[in-house]
């Protein structure tokens, strides 16, 4: 755990990182990004990434999908259980990544992972699909901050 970070709190995700996936597809979390032990974490897939989140945002997702009725609510939430799983750093700092996921979005073992702080959670990219940014999510980002600036 951070000593910055307190252990009732969720912890804030920032900067970007590389780090090697290993043999057994595994990436190291940084120490910054470590915080209560056994903290439950879910990893999602995405299109083209993977989305690490703690509990709080599961907790989030649950209040939104209340609001939905009957079959879309069954809908949603199927379809956020078929694309997410729990997961926890190890005591080594490492995060196991679902291989058949991580094949998926560009991820291979002895490369280069970019994990990527996004506030209230991180993103673990493939060098190539974020330097890519097929969406324009960079650009995007940078012009609505400019209005917070």
């Amino acid at each position: 755990m951070s000593e910055n970070t307190p252990t009732n709190q969720t912890p804030v995700f920032m900067r970007d990182y590389r780090n090697a996936v290993d043999a057994q597809w595994r990436v190291t979390v940084p120490s910054a990004w470590r915080f209560a032990e056994r903290a439950e974490l879910y990893i999602r897939l995405k299109d083209d990434h993977l989305v690490v989140l703690p509990r709080s945002e599961v907790e989030r997702f649950m209040e939104w999908s209340n609001n939905l009725r009957g079959s879309d609510r069954t809908a949603v939430r199927r379809e956020w259980a078929s694309t997410t799983d729990q997961t926890k750093i190890d005591s080594a700092g490492r995060l196991t990544l679902p291989k058949d996921w991580a094949e998926k979005v560009g991820l291979k073992t002895g490369a280069k992972a970019l994990l990527v702080g996004a506030i209230e959670g991180f993103e673990i990219w493939a060098e190539d699909e974020y330097a890519a940014d097929t969406g324009g999510l960079l650009a995007r980002g940078r012009n609505l901050l400019a209005d917070y600036d």
